[in-house]
């Protein structure tokens, strides 16, 4: 990983759809260099996915977060009765006030609590449930991850920063 991969990444971040002449053109190198790396990002475990960004919010979906505390039994085991239900789109393990926070999406409030209050405070050993609906995504700084990797990319470069 050096700098070059970087920029690729963050370039592809914006745009996963990003042409390899146009990164290429971009970054001054050619389109077969572009390539290679990108195969050598995905070979490597940096590039897990290419996504896109949907509106939900125009599909007429609200999203929110539910803050879980499970004890009394293992993670795995909760884990295993969320995916029945499929308003989960995703489950985080975690360290902090919580033990698990589920992304969920419902079409109303009311189903949201019908999720929470029929469903998943029925499961066994969640002794705790919060939930923060989402109203708006700010993105402060898309490129952090990156930013943060740079001095570590550069000194594989063999800058010392």
């Amino acid at each position: 990983m050096d700098t070059t991969d970087l920029e690729i990444l963050r370039m592809l971040r914006r745009n996963a759809r990003e042409g390899l002449s146009s990164i290429a053109d971009q970054l001054g190198v050619s389109k077969a260099t572009i390539s290679r790396r990108i195969s050598r990002l995905e070979d490597d475990g940096y590039v897990q996915a290419y996504t896109m960004q949907v509106n939900t919010t125009k599909m007429g979906l609200m999203r929110a977060l539910i803050g879980l505390q499970v004890v009394g039994a293992s993670l795995t085991s909760v884990i295993d009765e969320l995916k029945k239900y499929d308003e989960i789109q995703y489950v985080f393990k975690v360290f902090g006030d919580h033990s698990l926070i589920c992304e969920v999406y419902a079409t109303s409030v009311d189903k949201l609590y019908d999720l929470i209050q029929d469903k998943i405070v029925n499961i066994p050993f969640i002794q705790r449930v919060e939930v923060d609906i989402l109203i708006e995504r700010i993105g402060m700084n898309e490129d952090a991850m990156f930013d943060l990797a740079t001095p570590l990319a550069e000194k594989e470069d063999g800058r010392d920063v």
